[in-house]
């Protein structure tokens, strides 16, 4: 409750205390009388007091519960922030290990074809060479019979 309002309820107290006492003795009434009209201001002094003070917890409350409500809602809020966010990252991570596999996949596909070529190279060469020795053994044959 802010300090106005309770100000306010304070005011409205303290002025039916006052008015109430200056009343019964400002009324011309006898002994008697006046201590039986201060026994029923009193009273109803006090019953303005109790009720004053269960309106006072009855706000208190509500603004308790409006605060919960708040505060529920922000957390809630929060929570769903954070959750998408985390959704975000999931399939970012998702999308980076899709990527990378198809990546992979193309990395092996050109090793292979490389690892294919690589063997293909190698047997031209071996022929090559099996070619390179049988040319030089004819080449000594024939600078033999010479």
């Amino acid at each position: 409750m802010s300090n106005n309002k309770l100000y306010f309820v304070g005011g409205i107290f303290l002025g039916t205390i006052i008015g109430g006492t200056l009343g019964v003795l400002l009324a011309p009434s006898s002994g008697m009388e006046t201590r039986k009209k201060l026994a029923e201001g009193s009273e109803e002094i006090l019953g303005n007091a109790y009720d004053q003070a269960v309106e006072y917890g009855e706000n208190l409350k509500e603004q308790f519960q409006d605060m919960q409500e708040q505060f529920t809602e922000r957390v809630n809020e929060y929570k769903n922030q954070i959750e998408n966010k985390i959704q975000e990252i999931q399939d970012e991570v998702e999308q980076d290990i899709a990527d990378l596999n198809q990546e992979l996949e193309a990395l092996e596909r050109e090793e292979t074809e490389l690892k294919s070529e690589e063997a293909k190279a190698e047997g031209a060469k071996v022929i090559t060479k099996e070619d390179a020795e049988r040319d030089a053994k004819i080449d000594a044959i024939k600078k033999a019979a010479e």
